[in-house]
């Protein structure tokens, strides 16, 4: 009806074109750009201090309290915690099927969960504090340092730091600014042993004597009639000068002892830092900075690259700013890539059409492209998608589908335009003959694709892009082939028979390849039986080599950056990581392969892709350095090479080359939890567990989160020393807390930074162990005592073994047995190599201990799962669908069949060249069954409406599917080509999914010409009782041969 309307009203035609056009360009220019798909933040870090505890102190009294509250949330999902000296560390997982507008509320619910723990804690025990950034990306990364062989100050590059992290936070579109690297600054009071015991003093009373000093206190108020001020002391700390003044006590003859009097007071960073930065081999400062969602990424880093630029401007030429990592420039070219080759792909759409339906047809679906692509910008934008590779790998998956409706459409205008029917019946009639047809394999696609687009999660968050794409494609490229395909075909095709001659009219003509298929097809309805099984053998050899496939999560990606996470023992300090770390950066930057690399120490480097996670904080023994390479096509060699290179030249830590993979993020590709009570009994299976991992084929490195605890020193006191001394061991171990960490006391005030004044014990008096074992205890008593008792006399140190972390699970103690691969092996083929070792030789497990398999086979079983949920709900719809479009079983059942041998014949494309079975590749078997869906009911339905061919006409069904055969052969060969270059591009992304559908689409030719035309016939045939003997035809048929 519309495209009758329309084809009446040429000028409502051009304010269509026009309108979309002019809609769409600016939606484009409008919608959201990114490289990758944003994954919603479901999770959530936990961290809670309690100095001195041990682990099993922090379990009981931080853990498990925390545990309770936070488990009395039913939207939380999983939640995993490890217990360690002084700290608790938890990551809360939410229900990743929570709308987004929950999140806050719940996030706001386990914040208060947070706080009715702390009530329950013992004294001593700090607030928890939550982080929901920490899977986070950043689109910047800045780093500074000193130009040359300045020697610039960490604390002034952390001001400039802190600085440009305020400008970007100020700037449109910025969503987070976070340092790294920045160093912590006070006031230190360093005190002199000597001096303090001589005037019998001791730390804690310094302290406090400076807690009352600082008077940031409030005073009062003065008010009466016709008088309203506030009431201030003076002499709170605003110089170093003002606390060297303090006065500690008087003596009886009225003397003062200062600050002054017993040790210096200076400016100083906190030490051992807890974080260092190394940029290209100097001491710097890194700023991260993240853009927020829906921005376009391009602009935003223009802007960004504008303010850094002022900024440089603005800073000191002893001070080198320089950005190492912008994502907008991936972005681009990514995008670039991306969009490249599917212009290629059009452009050989538009050629194969040239020479199969000719130009005018060409021209047709030329016109229509556009028009599909700029409406479905249209929608996309005003639904809050981006652009991005998930959504472009959509609009590829559906350019073979939207080809097919126009094509299908453009074809029939063309026969009955060529049968002398007028334009305007050519049209009622196209369209009343494919409404059907075509809103059946659109929607029966729609329903393939719906479980990816409803699928929660980050899976769905990275696979939900795609298959939404795709959706929006379909329905506005259905909408098009029946309202404005059929207009412009009946406008500009060839209208009588001799102006189509020319095969650039009407396409080429079938020639003897025509022949061949024709011949065929009557051998096939001849013997319908023999033809259906040679039909059936090839899906049947992709079914069959469905387990020889390798399983595989998600693809890597071809980029110009690597990671390498290095992990010292524990209980290794962070200058004993940094003098590692200078070597491996000596070596890193003389590779000719690299260009640049720049360290994190203490905690992980700045997340410059979507599925990193940031895991690390205030950990001495670890590093992380983000690497670039100078060729992306050659980093997976160069990860190999150094792989082998660090961990023979670098034995005493374990090294990690990481590569960039895509989809949602896994800590190690294998990972076996090992459940049960007893910590010793886990970490003794921890150990043969990972024993037996080690000894695998690929397997570089191996690890358990239940490992012997770092040396410590233990003081062993002798109690009735202690006594006689007028001392309590709590004494004892405050003392020495106060000497090595030191007691704050009062702060001050730097602009808007709050410096702590820090009291504690010169550096010199304890900076060996051996030292510590000197330091004089305050003792009480009254003045004719001596002022202090050696540590040494009152007990002796011993170096012992920590105590382990301990992890649990859902409130469950486990122990992770993790491994990690050469990258390029498939983690499934580890796996499957680990699971027969352990079936040939198993490992008892105690009663109440069991073992899960985690890592990649865990997320990527999450992600099938949730595919495979709604799928009893699809498949029923599905099957209505498709039986409402037949108003039959069988046909119903044969349409059936073709989705399962299109499934079968992407598995056998998969197989035969060797890919693995995916994600992307499953995506591409979905993706396939709607292109041979597509031309199964296009023919079923054509067949249905002959009557000779319902009659059961072997040579009636033999025309009908030839005439057919033009659109189904174009169709086929314009999917295979648009999918080539994609195919042959070499990276380990594309070609499986292309593969996966490209082949499945090319080798389903055979199914709708073998397989669909016997199959209807012996329905037929049966449905009328003539029986399955040999196929004469009737006398009613020769008008149809």
């Amino acid at each position: 009806m519309f495209a009758q309307y329309i084809f009446k009203h040429p000028r409502y035609f051009a304010l269509l074109i026009i309108s979309v056009f002019a809609v769409g360009i600016n939606s484009f220019s409008n919608i959201p750009r990114q490289e990758e798909p944003t994954l919603t933040n479901f999770g959530g870090t936990v961290l809670t201090f309690y100095p001195g505890a041990t682990p099993d102190r922090v379990e009981a009294l931080v853990t498990k309290p925390l545990e309770d509250e936070l488990r009395k949330i039913s939207e939380l999902d999983k939640l995993m915690t490890t217990s360690s000296s002084g700290v608790s560390s938890m990551q809360v997982r939410l229900d990743d099927t929570l709308p987004d507008h929950e999140l806050e509320r719940v996030w706001s619910e386990v914040r208060d969960a947070l706080s009715d723990a702390y009530a329950l804690f013992p004294p001593g025990v700090g607030i928890p504090s939550l982080d929901t950034d920490r899977f986070q990306s950043f689109n910047a990364i800045v780093a500074m340092s000193g130009r040359d062989d300045a020697d610039i100050p960490l604390s002034l590059l952390g001001r400039m730091a802190q600085d440009l992290a305020d400008r970007a936070r100020n700037m449109d579109g910025t969503k987070l600014a976070v340092l790294f690297g920045e160093p912590a600054e006070e006031i230190r009071v360093e005190i002199n042993e000597d001096a303090l015991v001589a005037r019998g003093l001791s730390l804690a009373e310094v302290s406090a004597a400076l807690r009352a000093a600082d008077a940031k206190v409030s005073s009062g108020r003065a008010t009466g009639e016709g008088t309203d001020m506030l009431i201030e002391i003076a002499g709170d700390f605003d110089s170093l000068t003002r606390i060297r003044e303090v006065i500690i006590n008087t003596s009886a003859n009225g003397s003062a002892t200062r600050i002054a009097d017993l040790g210096r007071v200076y400016k100083a960073a906190i030490t051992p830092p807890s974080s260092l930065v190394l940029v290209q081999g100097k001491p710097g400062i890194m700023v991260g900075v993240a853009m927020e969602d829906g921005r376009q990424v391009d602009r935003w880093a223009q802007e960004f690259s504008l303010l850094l630029r002022d900024y440089i401007n603005d800073a000191p030429a002893s001070v080198l700013v320089e950005q190492t990592f912008d994502q907008s420039t991936y972005a681009k070219s990514r995008l670039a890539d991306v969009t490249s080759n599917l212009a290629i792909g059009i452009t050989l759409v538009l050629l194969v059409l040239l020479f199969t339906l000719g130009w005018r047809a060409a021209v047709v679906v030329a016109i229509i492209l556009p028009l599909c692509g700029l409406i479905s910008m249209v929608v996309m934008e005003r639904t809050g998608m981006a652009l991005h590779q998930m959504t472009i790998c959509g609009l590829i998956v559906a350019l073979g589908l939207l080809v097919d409706g126009s094509i299908v459409m453009t074809d029939e205008i063309r026969k009955r335009l060529l049968q002398e029917h007028t334009p305007y019946n050519a049209i009622a009639g196209a369209v009343d003959r494919l409404r059907v047809p075509l809103l059946s394999s659109a929607l029966t696609t729609i329903l393939a694709f719906m479980p990816m687009a409803i699928m929660p999660g980050p899976g769905g968050d990275f696979l939900g892009a795609i298959a939404q794409a795709v959706i929006i494609m379909l329905v506005t490229s259905t909408t098009l082939a029946l309202v404005v395909t059929p207009v412009l075909a009946s406008w500009l095709l060839p209208r009588t028979k001799e102006s189509s001659r020319h095969w650039y009219n009407g396409g080429m003509d079938g020639g003897k390849m025509g022949e061949a298929l024709s011949n065929a097809m009557d051998w096939s309805l001849k013997h319908p039986a023999a033809a259906i099984a040679l039909a059936l053998a090839l899906p049947l050899s992709g079914f069959l080599s469905f387990p020889t496939l390798t399983a595989q999560f998600f693809p890597g990606t071809d980029r110009d950056q690597m990671y390498i996470q290095v992990k010292l023992a524990d209980g290794r300090s962070i200058y004993d990581t940094l003098q590692v770390v200078e070597r491996l950066d000596e070596r890193l930057r003389s590779d000719p392969m690299i260009r640049r690399v720049d360290w994190t120490l203490g905690e992980s480097t700045p997340a410059f892709y979507y599925n990193m996670y940031r895991s690390r904080d205030g950990t001495p023994s670890w590093a992380e350095a983000l690497v670039l390479t100078r060729d992306e096509n050659q980093t997976d060699d160069l990860i190999r090479a150094l792989q082998l290179e660090l961990d023979r030249d670098f034995p005493e830590a374990r090294m990690i080359v990481n590569g960039i993979y895509q989809g949602p993020p896994v800590t190690a590709p294998i990972e076996l939890e090992i459940h049960g009570p007893n910590l010793a009994v886990l970490q003794e299976l921890g150990e043969e567990f990972r024993l037996r991992m080690d000894n695998l084929p690929h397997i570089i490195h191996t690890g358990t989160n239940l490992i012997g605890g770092a040396p410590k020193v233990v003081f062993h006191l002798d109690e009735e020393r202690l006594r006689l001394a007028n001392l309590q061991l709590t004494d004892a171990a405050t003392a020495l807390n106060d000497a090595l960490l030191g007691r704050v006391g009062g702060e001050v005030l730097e602009g808007t930074e709050r410096l702590p004044v820090r009291v504690r014990l010169s550096e010199a008096e304890w900076g060996t162990p051996d030292r510590i074992v000197n330091i004089r205890l305050p003792r009480r008593g009254g003045s004719d005592t001596l002022a202090g008792v050696p540590l040494n006399a009152i007990g002796s140190p011993a170096l012992e073994p920590a105590q382990s972390p301990i992890a649990r699970q859902d409130g469950v103690r486990i122990n992770t047995v993790q491994g990690y691969i050469t990258r390029g092996v498939l983690p499934e083929e580890v796996l499957k190599l680990l699971q027969q070792d352990l079936i040939d030789n198993p490992i008892n497990l105690p009663p109440g201990y069991s073992i899960v398999y985690g890592g990649d086979t865990d997320e990527r079983a999450r992600v099938v799962e949730k595919i495979m949920a709604p799928m009893g709900l699809i498949v029923s719809v599905l099957i209505a669908t498709i039986v409402l479009t037949f108003n039959s079983w069988r046909l119903t059942g044969i349409a059936l069949l073709v989705c399962v041998c299109s499934m079968g014949l992407s598995l056998l494309s998969l197989a035969l060249f060797q890919y693995p079975f995916g994600v992307m590749s499953l995506v591409g078997v979905i993706g396939s069954i709607g292109v041979s869906i597509n031309a199964a009911i296009i023919i079923l339905t054509a067949l249905q409406a002959n009557p000779a061919a319902v009659a059961g006409g072997r040579y009636a069904i033999r025309t009908v599917v030839m005439d057919s055969s033009r659109h189904i052969t174009s169709t086929t060969v314009t999917t295979f080509g648009g999918f080539l270059p994609l195919i042959l591009e070499g990276s380990e992304f594309w070609p499986p999914f292309a593969m996966a559908i490209a082949g499945g689409v090319l080798l389903s030719t055979i199914i709708s010409f073998f397989l669909v035309p016997p199959l209807f016939l012996l329905t037929v045939r049966k449905q009328r009782g003539m029986g399955f003997g040999p196929l004469k035809p009737s006398s009613s048929e020769g008008s149809t041969a």
